[in-house]
C-alpha cells in the first residue's frame, strides 16, 4: 500500500482478501488485495456484471463498495465512444479470477513478468508487489486505457514499464526473456511474440478458446520447453475474458436457410451448449461457433451453431426441433458422437484436457490427459497442414 492516505477502503479490502482466502487463494496472493487498493485504479463511472452503473460523484459509498466486490467491473464501453450500444471493451477483472491466474502462474520473487492487457493497471500493481517494479512490463492496445493505467500506477506509487502497443504483434525493444507472460485477454491463436519473449522453461498463462464464438473458454497454462519445441500444458478449469482485439472476428452468423434435415430430441437440445458442457464440446469438436436467435413470434430463444470451415449449420429449438443443413458436416451429430466417446472415457473434466502450441508449425492441438492423445489439430491460415 504505497501511496494511500485514505484508509476508508480498508475494511472492504480486508473482507475481499478474506473471501479470496476462503475460496482457496494462497496467502501471498490473497494478501495482495489488501495491500493494493483496487478503487485507486478505477474510473469514476463503472458498471457491474448486472450492468448496474456506479458513479463516484453521485454515490461515492456505493462506488467504493462496488470496487471491493468479487465481480468484474466494466471500465470502458464501446471503445470509449459516445452513443454506442454499451458493449464492454475494457474491464477490471473479478478478483477471484485475478487471484486464480496469479496462482496458476507460480510467480517467484526473482521472476520477470510480461502482462498482456494493462487494463486499469490494477493487475500490474499486484505483479509489482510480487516481484518489484523493475521486473514487470505491461502492454495495452487502447491508447486511452493505457494512458489512464499509467497515471493510476504512478499515483499509487508503482513504476512498471507500461507500454501502449498491440501486444499481438509488437515486442518490447531489447526485451529480456520473461519468466512469465500473463495475458488478460482471450485468444484462439497464441501470438508468436508472446512465446518469443518467454524464457526457456517459462510459463504462459492465458484465457484460451478454440475459436471466437465458442462458448466460454479455458485457462491455459503452457510451459515453453526451449529448443524450438512446442509449448504445452493442461487447462486449469474454465473461464471467459474479453477477446484480444485482433481476434474478435465474427465466429459466424444466424443461419436462416431451409434445413435439409430436421429431427426431434426427447428434451430441450439446447442443453448441449449450456455452461461447461458447451466448453467441453468445443474441446472435443473443432471448428464451430454458436449464438442465439429468435423465431418470429417466439418467446424463447433458439441456439444456432455454424461450422467455421464450411457452410454447415444447425439450429436447436426449445421445443426439441434440431435443424441441420448447409454443408457436409452434421454438427449436432458430431456433438452427440463426441459426448458418447467422452462418457466412455469416464466423463473427464476441463482440467484433464490440455493444449500444445507449435509455433514453428503454426498449429495448436487439444489433447486429453496426455499430449500424445491428440483430439484435433488446427493450423493458422496459410500454414501447411
Amino acid at each position: 500500500m504505497r501511496n494511500t492516505p485514505d484508509r476508508d477502503h480498508l475494511p472492504l479490502a480486508r473482507s475481499l482478501a478474506d473471501r479470496l482466502r476462503a475460496g482457496g487463494a494462497p496467502e501471498h496472493i490473497a494478501s495482495l488485495f489488501l495491500r493494493v487498493p483496487r478503487h485507486e485504479f478505477l474510473p469514476d463511472v463503472v458498471w457491474g456484471e448486472d450492468r448496474t452503473r456506479y458513479d463516484r460523484a453521485e454515490d461515492p459509498d456505493a462506488w467504493l463498495r462496488a470496487a471491493y466486490t468479487d465481480q468484474a467491473l466494466t471500465t470502458q464501453r464501446d471503445g470509449g465512444r459516445e452513443g454506442g450500444m454499451g458493449l464492454p471493451t475494457s474491464s477490471s477483472s473479478a478478483p477471484t479470477i485475478m487471484a486464480r491466474m496469479l496462482a496458476a502462474a507460480r510467480i517467484e520473487p526473482a521472476h520477470s513478468v510480461l502482462e498482456i492487457g494493462t487494463g486499469t493497471g490494477f493487475n500490474a500493481a499486484l505483479l509489482c508487489e510480487l516481484v518489484g517494479d523493475e521486473r514487470v512490463a505491461t502492454m495495452e492496445i487502447d491508447p486511452a486505457v493505457s494512458a489512464s493505467a499509467r497515471s493510476a500506477l504512478h499515483a499509487a506509487g508503482y513504476a512498471p514499464e507500461a507500454v501502449h502497443a498491440d501486444a499481438e504483434h509488437a515486442r518490447l525493444s531489447g526485451a529480456p526473456a520473461f519468466h512469465r507472460v500473463v495475458a488478460t485477454c482471450q485468444v484462439a491463436d497464441v501470438p508468436s511474440g508472446w512465446l518469443a519473449q518467454l524464457h526457456p522453461r517459462g510459463l504462459l498463462v492465458t484465457p484460451w478458446a478454440p475459436t471466437p464464438g465458442a462458448p466460454s473458454g479455458a485457462l491455459a497454462v503452457l510451459e515453453k520447453r526451449g529448443g524450438g519445441l512446442p509449448a504445452e500444458g493442461r487447462f486449469e478449469g474454465s473461464l471467459a475474458f474479453m477477446w484480444a482485439r485482433g481476434q474478435t472476428r465474427p465466429g459466424g452468423r444466424i443461419p436462416d436457410a431451409v434445413p435439409d434435415r430436421t429431427t426431434r430430441a426427447e428434451g430441450d437440445p439446447r442443453y448441449l451448449l449450456d455452461g461447461e458442457g458447451g466448453l467441453l464440446l468445443a474441446l472435443l469438436v473443432p471448428d464451430w461457433a454458436h449464438g442465439m436467435g429468435r423465431e418470429p413470434g417466439a418467446s424463447d430463444l433458439f441456439m444456432w451453431v455454424v461450422s467455421t470451415r464450411c457452410g454447415a449449420w444447425a439450429r436447436l429449438h426449445p421445443d426439441g426441433r434440431v435443424e441441420q443443413g448447409g454443408g457436409p458436416r452434421r454438427l449436432v451429430d458430431e456433438f452427440e458422437e463426441a459426448l458418447t466417446r467422452w462418457r466412455e472415457q469416464g466423463e473427464p473434466g476441463v482440467a484433464e484436457f490440455g493444449l500444445t502450441v507449435d509455433d514453428a508449425r503454426g498449429s495448436r492441438s487439444v489433447w486429453l490427459r496426455e499430449p500424445e492423445a491428440v483430439l484435433w489439430t488446427a493450423h493458422r491460415p496459410g500454414e501447411p497442414r
